[in-house]
């Protein structure tokens, strides 16, 4: 598991994305990312969410992503929609702890986390896929909907825009902020005090929070992703991909 760094203590998990500074997401990520979290959830109590310091995930890695065929893209959407029902169906507590930016299929992650702890100042967390001229992944639609209602997460999702991390506290995004240095520190304090509930209290109160919603996820990811698949391979949304990938290129300084 190359991208998911997992370490134990306290009879809980660590896991930290780790895939370079902007912890980007390709099926292997993925892949690394769910295999640690069942790991995990075979012999912890629950399990904490990290990523790095200038981001936690940076969404989908586009240069890889417009190399990829239509079965790839496929694929990728389907990895990244098993790891986010992967945590929502956990019986275990699953919390989130971002001293970096959240974006696109990073927040989406972060939002399937039952407690979620950013770092104060500019931290930002947003979902800007329709700016990119694809819509928001299914799951990631309606996981924001469900966690922030209608209302905030159409002005999210239609808008684009990036919010800092106490902005998104008031939008009901994000539990609680605090310093970068500490704020990994309180959400491990948060992990202790959910494992040290009942479990089967605890799994039975996500499971009626949360049942209905994955179910009728479940439902339509089929049809949903095989359309964000045509969109995404659509020439529009081709021709404002490749532009977006050059100039966050030219922003990194990369080749």
């Amino acid at each position: 598991m190359a991208h998911a760094l997992c370490e134990r203590a306290d009879g809980c998990a660590r896991i930290r994305i780790a895939n370079g500074t902007a912890n980007t997401l390709t099926t292997a990520v993925i892949r690394d990312l769910a295999d640690a979290f069942a790991e995990a959830g075979r012999d912890s109590r629950g399990t904490l969410l990290c990523g790095g310091e200038k981001f936690f995930c940076n969404g989908l890695d586009l240069d890889w992503a417009l190399a990829q065929p239509r079965a790839g893209i496929r694929e990728m959407f389907l990895e990244l929609a098993g790891l986010i029902l992967a945590m929502l169906e956990s019986p275990r507590p699953v919390v989130g702890a971002i001293r970096g930016h959240a974006i696109g299929g990073g927040m989406a992650i972060y939002l399937a986390c039952d407690y979620r702890y950013a770092a104060s100042g500019r931290v930002l967390i947003g979902k800007p896929e329709t700016l990119l001229g694809v819509p928001n992944p299914y799951y990631g639609d309606q996981l924001l909907r469900f966690v922030a209602g209608d209302f905030v997460a159409s002005d999210l999702i239609y808008s684009g825009r990036l919010v800092r991390a106490e902005e998104g506290r008031a939008l009901g995004l994000v539990h609680e902020t605090g310093p970068g240095e500490e704020i990994e520190g309180a959400a491990w304090e948060r992990l202790r005090v959910l494992c040290a509930l009942a479990p089967d209290a605890f799994a039975e109160s996500k499971r009626m929070r949360l049942g209905r919603f994955c179910a009728d996820l479940r439902e339509q990811l089929p049809a949903r992703i095989a359309r964000q698949v045509e969109i995404w391979h659509g020439d529009e949304a081709q021709g404002r991909l490749r532009a977006a990938a050059e100039r966050l290129r030219r922003r990194t300084g990369a080749a």
